[in-house]
């Protein structure tokens, strides 16, 4: 009886800390994004068998699986925080990521070569999912390293021909800047 009277306060204690600990402030990984420098530089994905221009103040991120995403500073800064804080909050992102495709048919899904390149195609696919049209579009470039994938990374989803159309004009963009090696 004495023991329970001595652990009776900690184990009220306890109950009373408890919440108190549950409800630690969670991290907010709060980096703005940086507007492109008008500078650029050059990388060169030999991997890859391309090189690409990019805003010289862009990143190179390794990502698993082995594809490589260009993002902003800020951008940059809020993957280093969310890595250190497991499950912190932060925002969207935007960014170009480039990837070894898993296609075995190098015009499955192509919808049109990119003008004046040779080897660089626009793949346009839609899904249906309920009543909403989604569109899915990127590059694709056949290299002496395999073929790879090239996608403007977007926030939102594309869901109108309109927002498809423009995402269009930014992938033969994108193409503008890459070189096969």
């Amino acid at each position: 009886m004495r023991h329970i009277k001595l652990l009776l306060p900690v184990i009220v204690a306890g109950i009373v800390v408890s919440p108190v600990l549950v409800q630690a402030k969670q991290t907010i990984c709060a980096f703005d994004e940086e507007a492109a420098s008008e500078i650029k530089r050059t990388v060169t994905l030999t991997n890859m068998g391309i090189k690409i221009s990019i805003p010289a103040n862009y990143r190179a991120v390794a990502r698993t699986g082995g594809s490589i995403e260009f993002v902003d500073n800020g951008t940059f800064q809020l993957f280093q925080c969310v890595a250190k804080n497991p499950g912190a909050g932060g925002r969207g992102y935007t960014g170009i990521k480039i990837y070894k495709s898993k296609t075995n048919y190098i015009y499955s899904n192509v919808q049109d070569m990119v003008p004046g390149r040779p080897n660089f195609f626009i793949v346009w696919e839609k899904r249906q999912l309920d009543n909403n049209t989604f569109h899915d579009l990127k590059l694709r470039i056949k290299t002496r390293k395999g073929i790879l994938e090239v996608e403007q990374i977007n926030e939102d989803p594309i869901t109108t021909e309109q927002e498809a159309q423009e995402l269009r004009t930014e992938i033969i963009q994108i193409a503008s800047i890459i070189d096969i090696l």
